[in-house]
């Protein structure tokens, strides 16, 4: 059975192991009965502590640098990866290999970063 969160008229909060199905509980402080919240009805803000010792928080810009680290990544690591084990017209295809101006086949850089 899963856990929801019961609020009452009187202010009374309690969590509660109940069906899916139950709407109404019994409030134990006044009797009357308790509602069912919405899972995310009342919770916290998230404010992940990325280094305990500075005590920093996780920047606005996060999103974008996770991105390009997953991009540097996939570029220096997975890369080299499929092209060992793809055909070179797949490569090609791809954009993983390149010829460049001496005709050489390299591996592409990664996309510019805007």
């Amino acid at each position: 059975m899963p856990k929801f969160r019961f609020l009452c008229t009187c202010g009374n909060q309690a969590e509660k192991f109940a069906s899916p199905k139950t709407e109404e509980t019994d409030c134990a402080s006044c009797g009357s009965k308790m509602k069912r919240q919405f899972p995310g009805s009342g919770s916290q803000q998230v404010r992940e502590v990325v280094d305990s010792f500075t005590n920093t928080r996780q920047t606005p810009d996060a999103k974008t640098e996770n991105l390009a680290r997953k991009t540097e990544y996939f570029w220096e690591v997975e890369v080299p990866r499929l092209i060992q084990t793809y055909s070179l017209a797949t490569c090609l295809d791809e954009g993983w290999l390149v010829y460049n101006d001496k005709g050489e086949l390299v591996i592409n850089k990664p996309p510019s970063k805007r």
